[in-house]
């Protein structure tokens, strides 16, 4: 069965923090009732504790790192899922029921299996 990564963007918040317990409450209801299609996945940090990392130059050039996200939003990806789905409408239908659909977006995309 095809994978999709549903990529979570929510308030860039620490959700480890007491005062979000209630939230993860809602992603701990949503894992139990997708546990049959979800394969992985992880809430993140904030993205102050982000690194970029860019290579000057391409391959075998200067590495360089940033402290902080590619780029400043309302909105960071703070964690995913990896579902395996009979098709794109099956995994859209599962990511509406991720609770950052609800205040914040999933973006559903297909994985390239190697």
């Amino acid at each position: 069965m095809p994978m999709y990564v549903a990529l979570t963007y929510t308030a860039d918040v620490d959700w480890t923090q007491p005062e979000y317990a209630e939230e993860m409450t809602e992603y701990t209801e949503f894992g139990a009732a997708a546990a049959a299609v979800i394969r992985g996945g992880h809430a993140l940090y904030p993205t102050a504790t982000a690194t970029t990392v860019r290579v000057s130059g391409g391959k075998g050039g200067e590495v360089l790192t940033t402290d902080g996200p590619y780029a400043e939003t309302k909105e960071a990806l703070t964690g995913f899922y990896l579902l395996e789905c009979a098709d794109l409408d099956e995994a859209v239908k599962v990511a509406a029921t991720i609770p950052a659909a609800w205040a914040g977006a999933v973006e559903v995309r297909p994985v390239i299996q190697f």
